[in-house]
């Protein structure tokens, strides 16, 4: 089974980092296929955990049943500031 989730949540967080790198490296007046290959780059080493880390905040029991409640995505939910209501 797809895991529909989390593929929604790593495709949004990659182009959202990508994107923005990439109008970030054009408004610096680099306009070469480098800075779409590093944008891209930028975009899978950032948004990818990223968007784990959003799945693990907003579905904590699957996360613990996956094992990825462990290490730093543990910290990561039990010092959020929404969570501490």
């Amino acid at each position: 089974m797809i895991p529909w989730l989390r593929v929604f949540l790593v495709a949004i967080w990659v182009a959202s980092i990508a994107g923005a790198a990439l109008i970030f490296g054009l408004a610096m007046g680099f306009y070469s296929s480098t800075t779409f290959f590093w944008s891209g780059v930028a975009g899978l080493v950032i948004g990818l955990p990223a968007a784990l880390a959003n799945w693990v905040w907003l579905r904590p029991r699957r996360a613990g049943q996956a094992g990825w409640n462990g290490g730093l995505f543990r910290w990561l939910r039990d010092h959020s500031y929404w969570r501490r209501a």
